[in-house]
C-alpha cells in the first residue's frame, strides 16, 4: 500500500505543505482449510519502518458443532460494524473514519477472542447473532493517564476480560438490491490502574444496488456511542458517526464521498468534522488499484485544512472476495 499525500496545515514545528511519500503497509496473508470443518487465517504486516507483527491469526470451525454454530478462536479484527473487520486497503478511501479512530484507535478493534455465532431461523431475512469473550486489553493505550489515577491506588498489571456482541440482518429488497442492518456492543478496560471501563455501542446500515457486473452503488453509515468511567466516579458520554456512498461504473472506475463526525472520548465538547471525496481506478478487480482522495478537516482546535492523497495498492496471489 503506497501513498503520497500533501496537506496545507502547519504543525508545531512550523512545517506545512509537505509532500509525503510512504510505504503505508505491506501484508502477507496465508489462509486455507485445515480440514472440511475448519479454516485458518494468518496476516503478517509491516508498517513503514516497523518490524513485522501478527495482525491476525485465528481458526474458524465452520461446521460440525451443535446447533450449526460457528466458533472462532484467535486474534482478529472484531466484527464491530462493517468497516472494522476490513483492512485499510479494502476501504473505498484511505483512512479510518473519525469515530472509529477516536474510539477504536488507529489499528481498529483487534484482540484475542473466543467467539461463537449462530444463524437465527428468520425466514428470508438472513440473521446472525454472535458473542465473544475477549482478552480485554484492546482499548488500552499508551497515554499519559497518570492524572486519572486515584491517590493511593496500587498499580494492577492484570487485565480484566472484555465482552463483545453483534446481531446483523440482511434482506434482498429487489432482484438487484440488498439491505443490511447491524447492532454491535463491546465493553473492556481502557485504564488498568484504576480498572476504568469503557462501553461502545454501534448501529450500522448498508445498502447495495448492483444491476450488473459493471455497475454498483454502495451506501453505508454507522453511528457510535462511547461511554467511559472516570477516576472521579463520573461517566463521559460521546458520539460519532460517518456515512459514505461509492458508485462503481464501467467495472473499473468508482467515485464517491464521505462525511465524518466525532466527539473526543474524554471531552464531548471537543468536536472534529471531516468531509471528502474519492475516485478510484482498478484495471483488474483489486490486484492493482489507484485511488485519489481529497479531504477537508475541521479540527476541535485550530484552523481547518485540506489533505490530498494518492494511493497505489497491488496484490499478488488469489484475492478473497469480501463479504457483503
Amino acid at each position: 500500500d503506497f501513498r503520497t499525500s500533501v496537506q496545507n496545515s502547519v504543525n508545531s514545528s512550523g512545517v506545512g505543505d509537505e509532500l509525503k511519500l510512504e510505504l503505508s503497509e505491506a501484508e502477507l496473508d496465508i489462509s486455507g482449510y485445515l480440514n472440511p470443518y475448519a479454516t485458518a487465517w494468518a496476516t503478517f504486516a509491516w508498517n513503514e519502518e516497523e518490524n513485522a507483527e501478527i495482525e491476525e491469526l485465528y481458526v474458524t470451525f465452520l461446521r460440525g458443532l451443535p446447533f450449526d454454530a460457528n466458533l472462532r478462536i484467535g486474534q482478529y479484527l472484531l466484527e464491530f460494524g462493517r468497516l472494522n473487520p476490513l483492512h485499510a486497503h479494502a476501504y473505498s478511501f484511505t483512512h479510518r473514519p473519525l469515530p472509529q479512530a477516536e474510539y477504536f484507535g488507529d489499528e481498529g478493534l483487534r484482540d484475542m477472542a473466543l467467539r461463537l455465532s449462530f444463524l437465527l431461523p428468520t425466514g428470508e431475512i438472513y440473521t446472525e447473532i454472535a458473542g465473544a469473550v475477549l482478552r480485554g486489553d484492546l482499548l488500552i493505550e499508551d497515554l499519559p493517564l497518570d492524572t486519572m489515577i486515584q491517590p493511593g491506588a496500587e498499580e494492577d498489571e492484570s487485565v480484566n476480560l472484555g465482552y463483545f456482541g453483534r446481531i446483523t440482518s440482511s434482506i434482498a429488497i429487489s432482484e438487484n438490491a440488498e439491505l443490511a442492518v447491524g447492532f454491535s456492543g463491546l465493553t473492556a478496560i481502557y485504564e488498568p490502574q484504576n480498572s476504568l471501563r469503557a462501553w461502545i455501542a454501534g448501529m450500522d446500515l448498508k445498502y447495495r444496488w448492483k444491476p450488473s457486473r459493471y455497475t454498483s452503488l454502495t451506501v453505508e453509515a454507522e453511528m457510535l456511542n462511547n461511554r467511559q468511567e472516570m477516576g472521579t466516579g463520573e461517566k463521559v458520554v460521546s458520539y460519532g458517526a460517518y456515512g459514505y456512498f461509492d458508485y462503481r461504473f464501467r467495472q473499473r472506475y468508482n467515485i464517491g464521498a464521505i462525511l465524518e463526525y466525532a466527539q473526543d472520548k474524554l471531552d464531548p465538547n471537543s468536536e472534529t468534522w471531516r468531509a471528502g471525496g474519492f475516485v478510484g481506478f482498478a484495471p483488474v478487480e483489486e490486484t492493482s488499484l489507484a485511488r485519489l482522495v481529497g479531504n477537508w478537516t475541521e479540527p476541535a482546535t485550530g484552523s481547518g485544512f485540506w489533505t490530498l492523497s494518492l494511493q497505489l495498492v497491488f496484490s499478488l496471489g488469489p484475492h478473497q472476495v469480501h463479504s457483503f
